[in-house]
């Protein structure tokens, strides 16, 4: 602790979704004269971004220059600069910590990870727990050793995944009450009062970065769930990011699958349309909203759901509804 009395923090972190963390940990130990307990932030550089190529700054580093802290965007400058602090907390960081960072701390970093460890390793959890129905979920704040998302583990909470979640509503979720039990736990943490817990590796799952060609769905699986006519005996869906995992696909699973895939990289597909040459051409069609609907037993069929598309947005031009886009392309073919 610093002369003041107050815990000295450095906070590790780049997107907005992170915000609420800072802003617990600033409104819950800061001193009685208003001194912060975020000593510095240490966040991604600000990259050229737009046409006009503009700097863009981290949500991070925007907190940072409102409050009036200390803003680093190379972890190795807290150890040269001597940066007195006695916690590291991080939090969607998105660079490596290097080994003399790590040991710079005498409590270590504390690691906010959105799933429930072992479960969910690496970059993607939220999308991956969507992706296969693991429910609930949940957060682990560990902490942080030489091995990526391995530590022990300092607490856990559970959350509930909603019907309607996408990946970033539930990210959203996740870490704005990640930023009270964080608050909560972290004297009793300080002072030795929480038993750490060994994470079981045999029981460690993995869900790698998601690009954009991790969120295509292949248009004859789309189009014959959409149409109804899916049998299980097609072949399972690979998903490239999860690891060792394949989708049974379906109505409620594409349904998952899309809003997983919602704020980014946003779900796509390929369709065939024809030029007004009459020569077929492939366009890039981005699944924007979807929904599931009941059907009724009838005369000749079981009560089943189907996926509904509502919103969609073809290559090059403005999101429309998905009848708005049959009319105008009514020979739009999904075959593979």
């Amino acid at each position: 602790m610093g002369r003041s009395g107050i815990m000295k923090i450095i906070f590790f972190g780049t997107p907005e979704y992170v915000i609420p963390i800072l802003d617990s940990l600033h409104k819950a130990f800061k001193s009685t004269s208003g001194e912060s307990p975020i000593v510095a932030v240490v966040t991604q550089s600000p990259k050229p971004s737009g046409r006009k190529q503009q700097l863009e700054y981290s949500a991070v580093d925007t907190w940072a220059h409102k409050n009036h802290v200390p803003i680093f965007f190379d972890a190795k400058e807290i150890v040269l600069k001597n940066i007195k602090a006695d916690i590291g907390v991080l939090a969607s960081f998105g660079a490596i910590i290097p080994d003399a960072v790590l040991k710079y701390f005498q409590y270590g970093i504390l690691v906010i990870h959105p799933s429930l460890l072992p479960q969910f390793r690496w970059s993607s959890p939220v999308p991956a727990a969507i992706i296969t129905n693991t429910n609930p979920t949940g957060v682990s704040i560990i902490k942080m050793d030489n091995k990526f998302d391995h530590g022990p583990i300092v607490t856990q909470f559970k959350e509930e995944i909603k019907e309607d979640d996408t990946y970033g509503t539930l990210r959203d979720r996740l870490f704005a009450k990640s930023a009270d039990v964080l608050v909560g736990m972290l004297p009793a943490y300080i002072k030795g009062k929480i038993n750490l817990k060994m994470q079981d590796d045999s029981k460690a799952t993995f869900a790698g970065e998601i690009g954009k060609k991790d969120a295509f769905i292949p248009p004859e699986l789309l189009w014959s769930v959409v149409g109804g006519q899916w049998s299980e005996k097609n072949n399972e869906w690979k998903i490239p990011f999860i690891k060792n995992y394949s989708l049974v696909p379906s109505a409620y699973s594409l349904d998952r699958f899309i809003r997983a895939m919602q704020p980014w990289p946003i779900a796509w597909t390929n369709v065939h349309l024809s030029s007004k040459n009459k020569v077929q051409i492939t366009k890039k069609l981005k699944i924007l909203k979807a929904h599931l609907k009941d059907l009724p037993a009838t005369g000749y069929r079981l009560p089943a759901t189907e996926l509904v598309l509502d919103f969609v947005q073809l290559e090059g031009k403005n999101p429309v509804s998905w009848k708005q886009f049959l009319e105008g392309y009514p020979e739009a073919n999904f075959s593979s």
